[in-house]
């Protein structure tokens, strides 16, 4: 099986958090120096600041579970028993699902009313749909992300039993 496009898209979202962040850098520091080295604030500095706060977190999330840098209690998970490990591998991803199933439609239903009702910020008017956008796309590659991690740690568990 050819997954080379896989790779290719999984990349998309780590360049998008990358290019957000360096912009989110970007924006503080020439803030902090416009506004108190030549007493000139950026008016929408806010603006875009919180747009590239939620790309970076919710792009980069995906990331975060393709290198298990996301919180987790392994000391519990590391004392049971193959089979039990095998269970708590499906309850947990059954969680992570429910959980992420339950913020990607109140989020859809969320981005939906701001499209609906023209919400806009007040200075750069940016519709704050798009920059709420990546909420519900990345609960979707979380999902992906966690469910071929867990067949992974499946598999390794099933060998080692």
């Amino acid at each position: 099986m050819n997954t080379k496009w896989i790779e290719k898209f999984k990349q998309i979202d780590i360049a998008i958090a990358v290019v957000a962040l360096v912009a989110l850098i970007l924006v503080t520091f020439l803030g902090v120096i416009f506004r108190y080295v030549f007493s000139k604030p950026f008016s929408w500095q806010e603006e875009v600041q919180l747009a590239m706060i939620i790309w970076v977190i919710f792009f980069g999330a995906r990331y975060a579970f393709e290198t298990h840098a996301h919180v987790a209690i392994d000391m519990l998970y590391d004392l049971c028993p193959k089979k039990t490990q095998k269970v708590l591998l499906v309850l947990i991803a059954l969680v992570v699902t429910v959980v992420l199933g339950f913020i990607f439609v109140y989020s859809v239903d969320y981005i939906q009313i701001m499209f609906r009702y023209h919400l806009k910020t007040s200075i750069l008017h940016w519709q704050y749909g798009v920059i709420y956008l990546p909420v519900p796309l990345s609960c979707i590659c979380m999902m992906f992300q966690f469910w071929a991690d867990t067949v992974c740690e499946l598999r390794q568990v099933k060998e080692e039993m």
